[in-house]
């Protein structure tokens, strides 16, 4: 199996992990989508450590949240084929609540994304640094308890759902 860390295509293991429900695979899944929100925090920090400099660095901006919004709709796209559509039809009452209203949320992170950069064009950004760096900081606040609580809530439904179909077959 490829690193599941190091993503330029879904390894076909996923599929078989998801199909045959292997816990070994499962958990590798749930580890790759960690490390996708690692990198996602990562690009946050480096975004955070550019709005908080005194004066604004449009440039640095533009380029780190391209590279954070391809980062996010890779995730969520991933996630949404990998995590939601499983648990949705998982038959799991629980994990079929939690699935259905994580996923209305995770619905609106990409455009939540793109209205702030929509929003914030480089003039506004010079001109409105302030007040830049505050929604920044808050858009940026919010994607960090959205990470919290998908690996803290939805990833541990993701493991009971698939240990309980492996012990059920």
């Amino acid at each position: 199996m490829q690193s599941i860390g190091d993503f330029t295509d879904l390894p076909r293991s996923w599929g078989r992990a998801l199909g045959a429900v292997h816990i070994r695979e499962i958990v590798g899944v749930i580890a790759g989508f960690c490390a996708e929100h690692r990198a996602l925090e990562a690009h946050a920090a480096l975004l955070l450590a550019i709005v908080s400099a005194p004066v604004p660095d449009a440039a640095a901006v533009a380029a780190m949240r391209w590279r954070m919004a391809q980062a996010l709709i890779d995730h969520c796209n991933r996630e949404d084929r990998l995590i939601y559509d499983r648990l949705l039809s998982s038959g799991d009452a629980i994990a079929t609540d939690i699935a259905w209203r994580y996923r209305q949320e995770h619905g609106t992170l990409g455009p939540s994304f793109a209205n702030y950069i929509a929003a914030w064009p480089v003039g506004r950004i010079t001109r409105e640094w302030a007040r830049f760096r505050a929604e920044t900081e808050a858009l940026l606040a919010g994607l960090a308890d959205r990470i919290e609580r998908e690996e803290q809530v939805l990833y541990a439904h993701v493991e009971r759902v698939m240990a309980r179909r492996r012990s059920a077959a």
